[in-house]
């Protein structure tokens, strides 16, 4: 079997799976049948580096030519019959906001709140219990926009837009930070609304397995990227910036 790394513009497909527009219908056309997933994006939510596994190993120039736009693949590693994509060591996402005055220390100190293992029912669709362990949350100014980054094993669904609705909500000062934790305590209020799915991306999963990568593929989803959001400057300076650090840990 083979995991592939796979990267899209979720703009363009109804989520990850579970519908005909989805991505994993058009990868199935190009790989045979998909035998797992790393993670199953919501629509609007992209990704630079979700991990499916097909049973063949198949040349990335070949695959990627019978796949539609939108769409890569741009890596691969032989894994064994066991292997769980769903069982990853880390997952790395990062949300993307225009930055419109936000008070980005008072994010920084709410962001901290949502680190370590918490119940998020109240940021988290459709469960009585989201008893989840958080890496971290970082929250990093980029002058045009702003990047709040989550590391955890995985979340739950909604969960990593709906804390950044939150964190966006304390820096424009329509929640402050006792407020946020009530939330998180479930001692008050009820489930937060989500931010856009279209700031989401999914930038790393780690297995401790090294990918085989074609980096000429990797630099043409960065420009392609640039050229798509070039009237969304925040996130375009944001896919440039993932972009570039993917290529630097590879």
């Amino acid at each position: 079997m083979y995991a592939y790394l796979v990267a899209y513009d979720g703009v363009l497909f109804y989520g990850f799976t579970g519908h005909k527009n989805s991505v994993e219908p058009a990868l199935a056309k190009a790989l045979g049948p998909i035998l797992g997933r790393g993670s199953r994006t919501d629509p609007g939510v992209s990704a630079l580096a979700n991990v499916v596994v097909a049973e063949d190993l198949k040349p990335l120039g070949l695959i990627n030519s019978r796949l539609p736009r939108g769409i890569w693949v741009w890596g691969y590693a032989e894994v064994g019959e066991g292997f769980n994509p769903r069982r990853a060591r880390e997952r790395t996402y990062v949300y993307f906001a225009p930055y419109r005055g936000e008070d980005v220390e008072a994010m920084r100190e709410a962001a901290r709140l949502f680190v370590g293992t918490h119940d998020f029912k109240n940021f988290a669709k459709g469960v009585r219990s989201a008893v989840t362990t958080i890496a971290s949350v970082e929250v990093a100014d980029r002058r045009t926009h702003l990047e709040i980054a989550f590391r955890g094993r995985g979340f739950k669904n909604k969960m990593l837009r709906k804390i950044a609705w939150a964190l966006l909500a304390v820096g424009r000062g329509a929640l402050a930070l006792d407020d946020v934790a009530a939330l998180l305590s479930g001692e008050a209020g009820g489930p937060v609304p989500s931010a856009p799915a279209e700031g989401l991306v999914l930038l790393w999963i780690d297995y401790g397995i090294n990918f085989s990568v074609d980096r000429s593929i990797l630099s043409k989803i960065h420009r392609y990227f640039l050229n798509r959001y070039q009237t969304f400057l925040s996130l375009s300076m944001g896919y440039a910036k993932i972009t570039e650090e993917v290529l630097k840990w590879l």
